[in-house]
């Protein structure tokens, strides 16, 4: 039987390594990812905020994901750069706006 999203998607959300939720650089890209997931920094928006959402990868291998591959399926999460969120309020609100 196939891995269900939500579930992949919850671990990948509480997997994502609490260096990688902090100091965020200006510029769009890839911040972590696996086989199926990426979280993408989107970059900084008019508002002065950090733009991250959580994206299918392309090739992913999880069948029930395929379908989703390249949206966006938890975010955006908007982090100010005056006034930053924790890793664990990221993750929170990443949980918050997932579409599964």
């Amino acid at each position: 039987m196939g891995r269900n999203k939500k579930k992949i998607l919850r671990d990948f959300i509480d997997n994502i390594p609490d260096h990688k939720l902090e100091n965020f650089s200006d510029g769009p890209g890839t911040i972590h990812k696996d086989i199926d997931l990426r979280l993408d920094m989107q970059g900084i928006t008019n508002n002065d905020e950090w733009n991250l959402q959580i994206q299918v990868n392309y090739g992913c291998k999880t069948t029930s994901l395929k379908p989703y591959a390249p949206d966006t399926v938890a975010g955006p999460v908007l982090v100010s750069r005056t006034a930053p969120l924790t890793p664990e309020e990221i993750r929170q609100i990443f949980k918050d706006t997932s579409i599964f």
